[in-house]
This record gives C-alpha cells, structure tokens and sequence, in this order.
C-alpha cells in the first residue's frame, strides 16, 4: 500500500493510526524513514491484521495541499514502489445535506469538477470519472467504525449539546443528517422540553431558536473547546468526491455541483481525482480515498473539526485495507515488489 496525505497534521494521523492499529489488527510496530535524500522521502512499515496475516504500507505527503503539489510525489513513489493499493486520508468538505461535522467519506468515484471548458457568462464541465472498484465499494459500505478509537457513543449531554450547537449555527436539526444518532425513539421531546424549561429554547410551533441565555451558553462552550473534539458517533458514507484547484467557503458549490450533472456529491477537496487518475494511468490494481468531514464549504468554515476529520479518516481507511485486501487480493497473482521491499528488515 503506498498512503499519502495533502497536510502534514493528515499525515501524522495516519501515523499515529498505523501505529495504532484497530481492534482486531495490532497494526505497524514501527515506522523506518525512508530516501529522506529524496524529493519524496517516505514512511515504510508492517501492518499486521488480525488474520495473521499482513501488508507494507508506504506513507508520505507533499509540502503543500492541491493536486499540482501531490502529483509529482504520487508519481515518483508509484513509479518506485510499485504498489498494490493508491490510497489517501485527510479532510474534506461535506454536503451538510448528507453528512455531518466529523463523518468520514469513501470516494465511490472523483473526477475534478473544474475540468471543463469556460465560455462568456457559463462553464461546460467535462468530467473524467474514476470508479472505486465495486468490491471495494461494499466494503466501504459494511465497514462500521464503532470499534474505532475516534467513535464515541452518544450520552444525553452530548445529544443537549448538539442540538443547542445546531440552533446556534441556524440550521434545522430536525433535518440534519445526525439526528437520529443523538436522539433515538422518544429522547428528542424529552430534551426539547427540558431545554425549553430551562429557559435557553423557545418553540413557536416546529420552529426551535435559541434563548439569550442559550445562545451565551453554547457560545461559552465553543469557545472552551478550541481543540474540538475527541470522539463522535460519526459514520462512514460511500459516495462521489469532487476535486478542484480552489478552497470552497461559498455556500453555493453543492447546488452548482449537482447542475453540472452529479447530483448526489458528497465529498469536496483538492486531491482525490489526482490520486485515482496516477492510479489508472500507472496501472496501480486499487485506489481508494477517504477523508473525514471537517466543514461544510461556506462561510462558516473553519478548523475546529480539522484533527478529528484527520484521525478518524485515517482509523477508517487502515480499517477498510486489512478488509479490502481479503477480498481484493483472493485468487491475484502476486506483483514482484520492488527491491527495497524484498530485502528490507521486512
């Protein structure tokens, strides 16, 4: 497997997380720096399943995020390497109609929606898809990241939180996506009572907002909660990512996304196309990419959900190679690897 990452905090998560394994898999013992005399120097460690079985793992990262810079990076070590599996971890934008703050992605295709062309007063987008190979795809789709250390199931202060968080960002989180992880059967009229009582909501038939004393109440505990957070019952979604050469805080890129013809993105960021096309044009068998939702690409976009998004990004994609690869690799013959990996302390 050869990893790689657009930031460096995406790229010590992904340490961190080979390090760490999974439940069920003891992960890499340690990591070996690698052609550190190089443009691209790399990571290089075992990752041990809980099978028995096991697989090399590459990582590195660029010195900056977009696909002009991951390019020549993923080029080089493909071309040195010769891996099985491209992947990537890392964070992306998510559609807030689909997912939510901290949820992970799995590209089940990526094409770069800026690749088209520009005429007076319109854009005539021509798309190249990459498809995730199927089987991959419903991996992705079974994988549940309950067991993983970033998940974290939800107590009533944390389902309290959430929806006063909600209000305070004007969205309707009888809508939203995460609903029914904070508020199972009857526990959101319960709470909604209880809030109301306490005097920081008030309902106007099905509309909530906050009081003054609850809109200073969630902005205290924003505000003390500069590092955002630990754990979250997020979940793993499977659908299209787009890529582009630009930062989205917007507000407006979904709906224009779904006019230029893919009507149920839900995955925004700069890198992924380039990843899956080095993969097709270098013959590499797999590609996946995987990025955990650190905003929404509007105006209200910023870092907070950034650490999280990176580390549970990367527990989800050790997680789904050591499954990928019992089914991806059954009955294919295996590639001759390249020498640094046939007589390493490997």
């Amino acid at each position: 497997m050869l990893i790689v990452t657009a930031l460096q905090a995406e790229y010590e998560a992904a340490r961190q997380a080979g390090l760490a394994g999974c439940p069920d898999a003891p992960g890499v013992a340690h990591w070996q720096a690698q052609d550190l005399d190089t443009s691209a120097p790399y990571l290089l460690g075992r990752y041990a399943t809980g099978e028995g079985s096991s697989f090399l793992v590459a990582l590195a990262r660029p010195t900056r995020m977009g696909g002009v810079a991951i390019a020549p990076v993923v080029s080089t070590l493909v071309e040195r390497l010769k891996p099985q599996c491209l992947a990537m971890s890392g964070v992306c934008a998510g559609n807030p109609e689909n997912v939510a703050l901290g949820d992970v992605i799995v590209a089940e295709l990526t094409y770069a929606y800026d690749e088209g062309r520009r005429r007076p007063g319109a854009f005539e987008g021509d798309h190249r898809q990459f498809p995730l190979a199927d089987r991959w795809v419903r991996e992705a789709q079974e994988l549940s990241p309950a067991d993983l250390p970033s998940y974290g199931e939800v107590r009533p202060p944390d389902a309290r939180l959430w929806l006063l968080e909600r209000l305070l960002a004007r969205e309707d989180p009888t809508r939203h996506p995460a609903r029914k992880r904070y508020f199972p059967a009857e526990t959101w009229t319960t709470c909604v009572r209880s809030l109301v009582a306490e005097g920081l909501v008030v309902r106007d038939g099905a509309h909530l907002s906050l009081t003054k004393d609850g809109r200073r109440q969630i902005e205290q505990v924003i505000c003390d909660d500069v590092h955002g957070p630990v754990r979250l019952p997020f979940q793993v979604a499977v659908g299209p990512m787009a890529s582009g050469n630009v930062v989205v805080k917007d507000g407006v890129t979904w709906r224009q996304l779904k006019k230029a013809g893919v009507r149920t993105v839900l995955g925004l960021e700069m890198e992924a196309a380039t990843v899956a096309s080095a993969a097709f044009r270098a013959e590499v068998p797999y590609w996946v990419v995987v990025k955990g939702v650190t905003d929404h690409a509007d105006p209200r976009k910023d870092d907070r959900y950034q650490a999280f998004a990176a580390r549970a990004s990367a527990e989800v994609l050790f997680k789904l190679l050591g499954r990928g690869l019992a089914t991806a690799g059954s009955g294919k013959p295996a590639r001759r690897l390249p020498r640094i990996w046939r007589a390493g302390w490997f």
